[in-house]
C-alpha cells in the first residue's frame, strides 16, 4: 500500500513537472511566433487597406508601424492598450487619434519590453508612423520626460498632429514604483504615402 502510494506520488510529480514544462515550451512559441504572425497580418493589413487579426482568435490587430530610424527602432502598434494587446506589443489608446488621423496619436507600451527604447529618445528624434493605408506621417520628438500621472493629464490637440508615446517609468531611475510615467511626444512635420500600391515591401 505504501509502495503503491509513492508511485502514485511520483507520477503525479512528473506530471505537474511536464505540465510546468509543457507550459514554459507554449510561453516560448507564443513568444518566438506571435512577432512573426503580427507582422505578415501587418503587411496583408497594407496590401488590403483593411485590419487583419494575427491569428484568428485575435482580440486586437496591427493598426500602425512605428519606427525609430536612428536607433534601428520597428514596432507593429496593436489596436488598443489593454492586456489583450500589450503583452504581444504597444497599443494605440482608444478615444485618441487614428494613426494618420490629425490630432494626438497616443500610444502606450510596457517598458520592460516593447517600449524600453523610450529612454534613449531624446528631443530632435526623428520617429516615423505608418498607419494601415500606407499613409506615413514624420514626427520631431519635442520632449521627453518623467510625469506624475496623479498631476498629469494630456490634452489633445485641436489642430496639427501630434504623436505621444507613454510607458512606466524605469526602475533604475526610481526606487520604487509609483504613478510615474516616461512620456515623449512629438510633432509631425511631414506626411506622404509609401508608394502607390500601398505596400513597403518590408
Amino acid at each position: 500500500m505504501k509502495r503503491e502510494f509513492l508511485t502514485l506520488v511520483m507520477a503525479g510529480l512528473v506530471a505537474v513537472g511536464l505540465w510546468q514544462f509543457g507550459n514554459a515550451g507554449v510561453i516560448q512559441a507564443k513568444a518566438w511566433l506571435a512577432p512573426k504572425l503580427i507582422e505578415r497580418a501587418w503587411q496583408r493589413t497594407l496590401d488590403e487597406r483593411k485590419p487583419v487579426r494575427p491569428w484568428p482568435w485575435a482580440d486586437t490587430w496591427p493598426v500602425a508601424r512605428l519606427q525609430v530610424p536612428a536607433l534601428g527602432i520597428e514596432r507593429y502598434v496593436l489596436a488598443g492598450a489593454n492586456g489583450g494587446s500589450l503583452p504581444f506589443g504597444p497599443g494605440h489608446v482608444d478615444g485618441s487619434a487614428l494613426p494618420g488621423d490629425p490630432g494626438s496619436v497616443i500610444i502606450a507600451g510596457h517598458r520592460d519590453t516593447h517600449f524600453g527604447f523610450l529612454r534613449d529618445v531624446r528631443p530632435g528624434a526623428l520617429l516615423r508612423l505608418t498607419d494601415m493605408y500606407g499613409y506615413e506621417t514624420e514626427f520631431e520628438t519635442v520632449t521627453q520626460e518623467i510625469v506624475d500621472a496623479r498631476l498629469h493629464g494630456i490634452s489633445p490637440l485641436q489642430s496639427g498632429s501630434e504623436l505621444v508615446l507613454i510607458t512606466c517609468e524605469p526602475t533604475d531611475n526610481l526606487p520604487f514604483r509609483g504613478p510615474y510615467r516616461l512620456v515623449v511626444v512629438a510633432t509631425g512635420i511631414a506626411a506622404g504615402r509609401l508608394d502607390a500600391g500601398g505596400s513597403d515591401g518590408a
